[in-house]
């Protein structure tokens, strides 16, 4: 008996329209007579970075609406968060949402599919040079990185079962059946993508250059923007998270000491992403700056469902926050929370309406315009704690303590420096320091829960200052039954 997983897909228009304009993102893709120049498939690219930012996605289900709740990173407000606070993912409401989050996710694969089969094989002339190879390397990456979360979500991890078969790796634009895979398999075609996609990138992507200020020709891609985009680093980074995942810690290393070769071969007013220095991110409460990739949103979007949350609801976050800043001058603590009377704590600013991005566009008349706060994907301080993980791993705890200081340093925070001037650098002690640092940093962005399923952690802290027990099945969302049909052979 062979199984075959049938993807329901409502694919989204291409739309001819600026990065920043709302545009539409639920009526049908045009056919290939829509692929007639080169601004054509600059424009299909950034509806897939659209088809990201929807509630469905990253601008709530896989962030503030679902797994910050698995991750007891937030108290539950109504009988969904409650459910999903306890793994109970079986229930009607919550059991819609899974679907809904698998279909959008292969639409948005299936998108990258029409494009890359149309790019490949068209016969229009791209006038920008390097151009059509970045689109291209893009389009690998977001499938790379779109199957990547699927797996983190539908199948157990990696160290478990590394032959578990659940989800099929979608090449091919269409709904036909596609045969399920194993989870080293599915891998092997995430690395064999972003390995494309790095190809690519490295030798056209304007990111290894950083920014500069000459304009920008109509459908050219803009370096400003780069990290709205997946590009190199943002490739280099999404390898060195498969790679750690996969707990082969020296291409986990190399990755991501490939990604802060950008601050060391840029100079620094032509980077694209640094740590941000204490005091010096004005408004920008989520600090954009250290997203290495990061989802434009719209103010009705991700900056309205954290409004909506933290400002009207009040919804508090972990109840031992305090425990988890002992540091109190740490910036992430100061800027981040809000107190309430009763001494909790709201995610009230990281990404409500109070953040505000400067320094990415300018209007007509060449003053900057502010952006409402991106959906980070991979973050600068993800990457260090990923060389500090795999450095700690082979037993080099001194040089991974380097890795935290200098995270720790750009928030204001001595932990691991007082750590070091006493003398108490070593494995076991970095090791903790690196999963509080975990605790610190990812608040809002549903990647903790992704952090503890790595682990294989048994017992979590919950959200009521308790911990709670959770299973290895508690860590994997059910393949949603309806999108599963049999074939008899």
């Amino acid at each position: 008996m062979k199984r075959y997983i049938r993807v329901l897909l409502l694919l989204p228009l291409l739309a001819c329209s600026d990065w920043f304009d709302v545009v539409p993102d639920n009526e049908n893709i045009p056919d290939k007579k829509f692929f007639g120049d080169e601004n054509a498939f600059y424009n299909a690219l950034v509806d897939v970075y659209t088809q990201l930012r929807s509630t469905d996605l990253y601008g709530g289900n896989l962030t503030l609406s679902m797994l910050e709740f698995m991750s007891q990173d937030l108290a539950p407000y109504d009988t969904p968060s409650s459910d999903l606070s306890q793994f109970r993912y079986d229930t009607p409401e919550n059991s819609a949402r899974i679907a809904t989050v698998m279909q959008q996710m292969y639409r948005a694969i299936a998108s990258c599919n029409k494009i890359l089969d149309e790019i490949t094989h068209t016969d229009v002339f791209f006038y920008n040079a390097g151009q059509k190879e970045i689109i291209t390397g893009e389009l690998y990456a977001l499938r790379g990185a779109l199957h990547f979360d699927l797996l983190r979500l539908f199948h157990p991890s990696v160290t478990e079962k590394p032959d578990f078969v659940g989800l099929p790796y979608m090449t091919q634009f269409g709904t036909e059946p596609s045969a399920p895979q194993s989870s080293s398999q599915l891998l092997s075609h995430i690395l064999e993508d972003l390995s494309q996609a790095a190809a690519l990138l490295k030798e056209h992507d304007p990111i290894l250059t950083g920014w500069n200020y000459t304009s920008t020709s109509p459908g050219q891609i803009d370096n400003r923007l780069r990290t709205f985009f997946a590009n190199y680093y943002a490739v280099t980074a999404l390898q060195a998270r498969v790679y750690l995942y996969m707990s082969d810690y020296e291409k986990a290393l190399e990755r991501a000491q490939e990604t802060f070769t950008h601050l060391q071969n840029v100079a620094t007013s032509s980077q694209l992403f640094y740590y941000v220095s204490p005091g010096k991110y004005n408004s920008d409460f989520c600090f954009s700056r250290e997203h290495i990739w990061g989802i434009s949103s719209m103010p009705d979007g991700f900056t309205a469902l954290s409004d909506t949350l933290f400002a009207t609801r009040k919804i508090r976050v972990r109840s031992d926050l305090a425990a988890v800043f002992p540091d109190v001058n740490d910036t992430r603590f100061r800027e981040w929370f809000t107190r309430q009377e009763d001494g909790s704590y709201t995610l009230q600013h990281k990404f409500g309406a109070s953040t505000l991005l400067s320094g990415y566009i300018y209007n007509a008349s060449g003053g900057e315009s502010d952006l409402p706060a991106r959906i980070p994907v991979i973050k600068l301080g993800e990457v260090a704690l990923i060389a500090a993980e795999a450095l700690n791993r082979d037993e080099r705890p001194d040089e991974a303590a380097e890795w935290l200081i200098e995270l720790q340093t750009s928030k204001r925070s001595t932990i691991v420096e007082q750590m070091k001037a006493d003398g108490k650098i070593s494995v076991e002690t970095i090791a903790t320091a690196i999963r509080d640092e975990y605790q610190r940093e990812f608040w809002g962005e549903g990647q903790r829960f992704f952090f503890h399923k790595r682990m294989g952690d048994s017992r979590i802290a919950s959200y009521s200052g308790d911990s709670i027990d959770i299973s290895n099945e508690q860590y994997t969302w059910p393949i949603p039954a309806e999108t599963l049909s049999v074939n008899l052979q």
